[in-house]
């Protein structure tokens, strides 16, 4: 019986090494290739056509996910697993986009590696729990901080509550009371929903209103 082709992409030589013995070794699949860079690795996947690509999200060439914009209409039948030390939630968030079937941290223990190859072998889909956090924080980040429409007096409301200008200094330039400023502000953050200070300077980062300093 034919057993399952593999393509690692990893560029750390140790870590390619250990995985290299746990595909091939314990888990008894075929290891066709191990690659380092995006190149190698999309060179590898196009010769062996691997059953599943195992590959690290950052490699010295690009990103990992470049190979599945490549190359998923060209191999589809491919299943894709990415491992990533960067825990952030647009990561995990893009995979998603991609169709990527699995994803796992790597501080994560081999187990849980263990877990996704087989789950992606048998056709399931698998985000290990960390991944899994990772994009519904961002999932409700995004929806908590989701763009409103504001008028030209809001947006410089909020440009001047962001940057921690005094709000007589506001109400000055704007040619208005600073109690009408502080009645624009507090209908500002009725609008938004958003009432903690840290909260507006998040959202007027996020939607560039002000730029980081």
């Amino acid at each position: 019986m034919n057993r399952p082709k593999i393509v690692l992409i990893e560029d750390h030589e140790m870590v390619s090494q250990l995985l290299g013995a746990l595909i091939g070794g314990q888990l008894g699949l075929e290891l066709c290739a191990t690659c380092h860079t995006v190149q190698t690795g999309r060179a590898a996947i196009l010769h062996h056509q691997p059953n599943l690509a195992i590959v690290d999200w950052k490699l010295p060439d690009g990103r990992g996910f470049d190979l599945v914009r490549e190359l998923s209409s060209q191999r589809p039948a491919v299943k894709w697993l990415f491992m990533s030390a960067t825990e952030q939630g647009h990561v995990v968030r893009e995979a998603v986009r991609l169709g990527v079937e699995g994803f796992v941290q790597k501080r994560a223990d081999l187990g849980t590696l263990r877990t996704a190859i087989h789950k992606l072998l048998a056709g399931e889909t698998y985000y290990c729990p960390a991944s899994s956090n990772l994009l519904v924080d961002k999932m409700v980040d995004e929806s908590r901080y989701a763009k409103v429409p504001l008028t030209p007096r809001e947006s410089e409301m909020l440009r001047s509550f962001a940057r921690g200008q005094n709000i007589k200094v506001t109400a000055d330039q704007l040619g208005i009371s600073v109690k009408t400023a502080q009645n624009h502000l507090t209908g500002l953050k009725d609008k938004l929903g958003l009432h903690e200070p840290a909260e507006l300077v998040h959202y007027a980062l996020k939607h560039g209103y002000i730029e980081a300093p």
